[in-house]
């Protein structure tokens, strides 16, 4: 019997795959969509809203695909311009997306949503006042909408009109009153106003609500002192003590006992694994080539630290300048994996500059950097040491240290959180360089094994915090492995260096959290991997193997997965979900770790 179909058919297949994409069951609606297509190969609609579908899965090249062949059989359709935007967007590439924002609008002038999104996007690049004007139509057009009150009440935060601000803070609270976001925006700006008990009361509100309130208020000030310098103020201890709650460390909470005169030590059982961790390999100052060195202290960061504005004006000045306009990384820069320079939610650390009057420099052939420096010669007369008032106060030896591979550590961080850097950045105090490029060892390096033997061996300074100086860090005993070994565990940290650089991978958006738990897993695996060499006896008794069924699966280097020429995203997620299987021995032997005792141990399950 031969169906035939019937002429409305595919619009019930594109009405359904927009329901399935709504619940989040991506793959059901591709399908519908796919059939949509089949009966009608010119519907736009269904373009566009599979497009939409990949969108939210971070298939951005398919999106885009799909939005485009909406706009080609519809050119007036305002609707793929917006998606199409969204995906630009999400990709950072905000100047295409305002333009197809722009072009949304301009074919639907009332398009709430494009006004909406080229206010975020406008937002993310740091101009307010054009985030503020389309936030502000977004509400004109559908004052119900609550998300543009709330991040245009972000914007007047950022902007310092604070009565503007708790206007719209509220407005957004009175739509929908579990939006913990709105009370924190709102909490924040009480702060800024020394409104002590409103702001105590509304960051207890979001973070009743789940917000977290710590990291929230540290992207917008580097810690509470940055915060009190700012305003010239000195926040109640409580509120103090709510912004800067930190768990204690797990990795100094392992085994102690008490010995007869009333003082704790490590248990045998810590003891003992300590030593194996000691003989199972050579120290680390073995494995480098040079010595590590400190960061750059310059004595007065105001001076010799510049933003883009100011280095494009001093190389106008005088070319010369170019030759000693350093890109630069504070300490705070620095998180596990990788160097951050820019903080997008914070326009004032971006895109830094540093001076490099090394000792010895010959001023006079800077004119534009003397004259810049002699605005600040007065305190830079002031610094103590022996250099001269225009020389930095200390640098590293040579500027190949700084401009070669390095992996660099800040000085204070509750687990280890080492990044690799080949893109030669100069580094400030306090933080440390090791000159390497053998990301092999930055994978040892960033494992749980390391940070609980570094957290047993070295200063805890205070809750979570350990202080990293090169003389422990130097100390910490590299296991010996083979070549495979090392090739494996450089493989897998270049999937996490890559993949954090991804927007996907970084977007706070829900709908790409499984691609945030990918990087996880591939860090999970290393903990595995570096468990297997620590501890070979211990884990091999338990029958937990991680070497030999990723020697088995035969993972391809970061540079045949782009060469295939199709989207790595794509190549990453298939590694990924074929590792995370219940049934592959690498998760199965993830999942059942703990069974080991030494691993209880160090994961403080003891």
């Amino acid at each position: 019997m031969i169906t035939v179909p019937y002429p409305q058919d595919h619009v019930f297949y594109n009405n359904r795959g927009i329901d399935y994409g709504e619940r989040g069951e991506y793959d059901l609606a591709i399908k519908d969509f796919d059939k949509a297509i089949d009966l009608k190969p010119d519907y736009e609609l269904a373009y566009n809203n599979r497009g939409a579908v990949y969108r939210s899965k971070g298939d951005h090249d398919l999106a885009i695909e799909d939005c485009n062949k909406a706009i080609q059989l519809k050119p007036d359709y305002a609707e793929p311009y917006c998606n199409r935007g969204a995906v630009y967007r999400n990709k950072g590439e905000i100047d295409r997306a305002i333009k197809d924002y722009d072009k949304a609008i301009k074919l639907k002038p009332s398009f709430v949503e494009a006004y909406y999104n080229r206010g975020l996007a406008y937002h993310e690049k740091g101009e307010l006042d054009l985030a503020i004007k389309d936030y502000s139509k977004a509400i004109e057009l559908d004052p119900e909408l609550v998300h543009p009150y709330i991040n245009r009440g972000n914007a007047y935060r950022q902007k310092r009109y604070f009565d503007k601000a708790i206007e719209d803070c509220d407005k957004a609270i009175k739509l929908n009153p579990k939006l913990g976001l709105a009370y924190y925006i709102r909490g924040e700006v009480w702060l800024n106003l020394k409104e002590w008990d409103e702001a105590r009361s509304d960051l207890k509100v979001a973070k009743d609500m789940g917000v977290d309130i710590v990291a929230a208020f540290h992207n917008a000030y580097r810690d509470i002192a940055t915060f009190e310098r700012r305003n010239d103020v000195k926040m109640p201890k409580d509120i103090v003590e709510m912004l800067t709650q930190y768990p204690v460390n797990p990795f100094t909470t392992t085994q102690k006992i008490v010995t007869h005169d009333g003082k704790t030590q490590e248990s045998a059982a810590v003891l003992e694994l300590l030593e194996k961790f000691r003989n199972a390999g050579k120290q680390l100052r073995e494995y480098l080539q040079v010595p590590s060195s400190r960061g750059i202290t310059t004595g007065y960061n105001e001076a010799f630290i510049v933003h883009r504005e100011t280095r494009d004006t001093l190389i106008a000045e005088h070319p010369s300048s170019a030759d000693i306009l350093k890109p630069f990384l504070m300490a705070r820069d620095i998180q596990r994996w990788r160097v951050k320079p820019t903080d997008e939610s914070r326009r004032d650390i971006q895109d830094k500059w540093l001076i490099w009057t090394h000792q010895g420099i010959d001023i006079n052939a800077y004119p534009a950097i003397k004259k810049h420096l002699e605005k600040s010669r007065d305190a830079l007369e002031k610094r103590s040491g022996k250099q001269e008032w225009y020389e930095l106060q200390t640098v590293p030896k040579g500027t190949d240290t700084c401009e070669q591979p390095k992996c660099i550590y800040p000085d204070l961080a509750s687990a280890t959180a080492f990044a690799y850097d080949d893109e030669g950045y100069y580094v400030g105090s306090p933080a440390t360089l090791l000159p390497t490029s053998e990301l092999w060892i930055l994978g040892v390096l960033n494992t749980r094994a390391v940070s609980w033997f570094y957290a047993r061996t070295a200063p805890q300074i205070r809750g979570p915090f350990l202080k990293f100086t090169s003389r422990y860090v130097s100390q910490i005993p590299i296991p010996d492995m083979e070549h495979e070994q090392r090739t494996l565990i450089h493989k897998i940290v270049e999937y996490i260096l890559y993949l954090k650089k991804q927007p996907t991978v970084n977007s706070k958006d829900l709908k790409y959290a499984s691609d945030a738990v990918m990087v996880g897993y591939f860090g999970n695996i290393l903990n595995g991997l570096v468990y297997e060499l620590y501890l070979p006896d211990e884990l091999h008794r338990g029958d937990k193997h991680f070497f030999q069924p990723l020697f088995d699966e035969q993972l391809p280097k970061l540079e045949k997965i782009q060469e295939q020429g199709v989207d790595e995203m794509h190549t990453f997620r298939d590694i990924f979900e074929r590792l995370c299987d219940k049934h592959h021995p690498v998760a199965r032997n993830l999942f059942f770790l703990d069974g080991v005792k030494p691993i209880r141990i160090i994961e403080s399950k003891a």
